[in-house]
């Protein structure tokens, strides 16, 4: 679907005021895809993807008749090295806001083996274990470690019930596992509190500033929640997920500011659906008096899952990215153009192999009213 920045673009690209209004590809793992027999929303109002990953450059433009339907054709090449799990895609009129500068949209963190996250017990820290065998038999999961780092395939995913509700990570081949009883988090007059024996992950020499961005601009998690037995009818009651921008890492002590998810199985579909992107604005981020961005040097994040009151072991969170989103900076000539969620006959994402070639179009449909 033609976005209604595309209508605006378009326009502009007609009458030689702007250089193009389709230059680059942009894809994403954020949305849920649709079965054939669901429709599709309305995308007219989008400005970005749900989660983008990443975006190339559009290397040939065609036209066809497709089913007595004229489209205009898109096609790019994915990259080959990486792994990518695609829910949705995007056509942007350039591969960046050149008005944004370096304050523009990023992906920050993808929990990969070279970010060299560290789990945070009571006593120390330790370099999160890999675990590249599968995580247990007859598919459930069955490790000792609270917290470890494991790829996105493993075998333990392709179990139906789990694919069936999308508790697969998507962004790269890595995700980072946190039990749901690794900390006691606690929700007091609608924040997190930190309890006693909570554990977390922690990134250290983190430099991030964003003092100089809109406070509308926004911060997205993309993680699933995750069964150890994969038996469709243990469900969670509550997911908490607390991501610290701290300056030291004891808690209590510093500055910081907190991204807080709350989702509880009153309003999320945890039966049905296990993956999602939690978004908050700088400006929603709970804060301590004085914070300022440039005083980060370490990213911490607690999980927590309710089960029937308490932390539950039956259950994990699979860390999947984070990334930075500037939706305030606007240039006239720059945005979103089109936009579409994957439709197919499983309702599946489409998975982009590690080390193969792989070529995405992407196709407007042209008509007259």
């Amino acid at each position: 679907m033609i976005t209604n920045i595309g209508k605006g673009i378009l326009a502009k690209y007609l009458i030689g005021q702007a250089p193009a209004y389709a230059s680059y590809i942009a894809i994403g793992c954020g949305a849920k895809p649709l079965g054939t027999a669901q429709q599709f929303g309305d995308y007219s109002n989008k400005e970005s993807l749900d989660f983008e990953m990443f975006r190339v450059p559009i290397i040939s433009r065609g036209y066809v008749n497709d089913g007595g339907i004229e489209k205009i054709v898109l096609t790019a090449e994915l990259p080959t090295d990486e792994r990518y799990e695609i829910s949705e895609v995007g056509v942007y009129s350039a591969g960046a806001n050149p008005s944004a500068g370096a304050y523009d949209s990023r992906s920050l963190f993808a929990f990969t083996v070279n970010e060299n996250w560290e789990y945070h017990d009571q006593t120390s820290s330790t370099k999160l274990n890999v675990i590249y065998e599968p995580l247990g038999e007859n598919n459930t999961i069955d490790q000792p470690y609270k917290g470890f780092q494991t790829n996105s395939d493993n075998v333990i995913f392709t179990d139906s019930n789990r694919a069936s509700r999308y508790e697969r990570c998507r962004f790269f081949n890595n995700v980072v596992m946190m039990r749901g009883d690794s900390a006691n988090l606690s929700v007091v007059d609608n924040h997190i509190e930190i309890g006693s024996n909570s554990d977390h992950i922690h990134l250290l020499g983190t430099s991030l500033d964003f003092n100089k961005n809109i406070p509308t601009d926004q911060i997205k998690l993309a993680f699933s929640v995750i069964n150890k037995d994969p038996d469709p009818s243990i469900v969670p009651d509550e997911v908490r997920i607390l991501l610290e921008f701290a300056e030291t890492d004891t808690s209590g002590t510093g500055q910081w500011a907190r991204f807080e998810v709350i989702m509880n199985a009153n309003d999320y579909d945890f039966a049905n659906n296990r993956y999602y992107v939690a978004t908050k604005e700088l400006q929603e981020l709970y804060k301590s008096t004085g914070f300022t961005w440039n005083n980060v040097t370490i990213v911490k994040i607690y999980t927590t899952v309710i089960n029937n009151n308490v932390p539950s072991s039956d259950f994990y969170i699979g860390l999947d990215a984070i990334r930075f989103e500037n939706i305030s900076t606007t240039n006239p000539i720059y945005g979103l153009t089109g936009y579409t969620v994957l439709k197919n006959s499983n309702a599946a994402t489409v998975v982009k192999a590690a080390n193969t070639t792989n070529y995405i179009e992407f196709r407007f449909a042209m008509d007259v009213q």
